[in-house]
């Protein structure tokens, strides 16, 4: 009796463990959705997965170089240089001539990768212990259509692999100076998967100037995001208060300084529409805003410095403003 318990419950067990396994290009696949969708840790996992028996065996040569560079990627931006440095040796052994395509990973992956292609060329040569899968008689490299290539969706693999959704959230405080009125406020945002909304509100002395702002973006890029909404700023004037309502749409650029803990960021912005509350009642308006921020990786705190302008004119009127901004900001993040 006991006997049957068991073979029945392996033959209900073998379909289940089939699907969690999956295939090469199955795993690939969702390591690749996992990648994009800047979910690293599960990439990693995965990424990992496929190059080792035994599904190390199913990859072809150009596939076993697309794993790596995405491996080496993803330990990057999980601020693990040392094992990206590893994986990327690894690559470099395997296919000398091969580079990342620059079409795909930002410019700090491809210095990164140069880097350590340098070290190994002009030092002595490292010995590198490699499985005798992945020995490559003859580097081919990948077609340029099969780099853009952008894989078909799979089958989950694994309920804990394609099922772990991951939300971050940030609070900060921040401290002003708006055309030369300074003000308090604090800024909050909440991340989830490619998607990102802002909230910001400041409020000077006496409600001199208050300003806020609600932002949605979305990370096309581990570098590149683009955001819309909308930003108002009320001020006082000789001539009494003036509000300002700007739609804006922008594309936010964020590149690593020194290593993954200091990083500058550039944003440039055009205005959708311009409501104001003089006359004739709208108008056109632009800016960017370029900055450094400091993240304590072991730490939950983070800090930041930015300078704006921001530049706006009512329509048919010599009537304008140009607003500089310089923003101190002090951070918490909680995941």
């Amino acid at each position: 009796m006991r006997v049957r318990v068991v073979v029945l419950a392996l033959l209900l067990a073998a379909p289940a463990l089939a699907a969690q396994n999956g295939s090469a290009s199955e795993v690939m696949t969702s390591a690749v959705r996992a990648y994009r969708d800047l979910d690293f840790e599960v990439a990693a996992r995965l990424l990992r997965r496929v190059l080792t028996p035994p599904l190390a065996s199913e990859l072809d040569d150009s596939t076993r170089l697309r794993a790596l560079t995405y491996l080496g990627a993803a330990e990057h931006y999980r601020d693990r240089p040392d094992s990206a440095t590893a994986v990327f040796r690894r690559l470099v052994v395997l296919a000398p001539p091969y580079r990342p395509d620059t079409l795909i990973f930002p410019p700090e992956i491809t210095r990164l990768y140069d880097a350590v292609q340098a070290k190994l060329s002009v030092g002595e040569p490292q010995r590198i212990a490699v499985n005798a899968r992945d020995r490559l008689p003859r580097f081919r490299p990948p077609r340029p259509p099969a780099a853009l290539h952008v894989p078909p969706a799979a089958p989950p693999v694994g309920a804990s692999e394609s099922n772990e959704l991951r939300t971050t959230a940030s609070a900060a405080g921040q401290v002003l100076n708006v055309r030369g009125v300074p003000a308090l406020g604090f800024l909050g945002d909440v991340r989830f998967r490619r998607l990102e909304l802002d909230v910001r509100y400041a409020e000077g002395q006496r409600e001199a100037l208050v300003e806020g702002a609600v932002a949605l973006g979305f990370l096309a890029t581990p570098w590149l995001s683009v955001q819309m909404g909308p930003d108002a700023r009320r001020f006082d004037t000789p001539f009494g208060a003036e509000r300002w309502v700007t739609w804006r749409l922008g594309g936010r650029g964020d590149v690593a300084i020194a290593g993954t803990g200091v990083r500058g960021h550039a944003t440039l912005w055009r205005a959708l529409g311009l409501q104001v509350n003089v006359p004739p009642g709208s108008g056109s308006a632009y800016g960017g805003e370029v900055g450094v921020t400091m993240d304590l990786r072991s730490q939950p705190f983070w800090f930041g410095v930015a300078y704006g302008i921001d530049q706006a004119h009512v329509r048919d009127a010599a009537r304008g403003e140009t607003v500089k901004t310089l923003t101190f900001t002090a951070g918490l993040r909680q995941r």
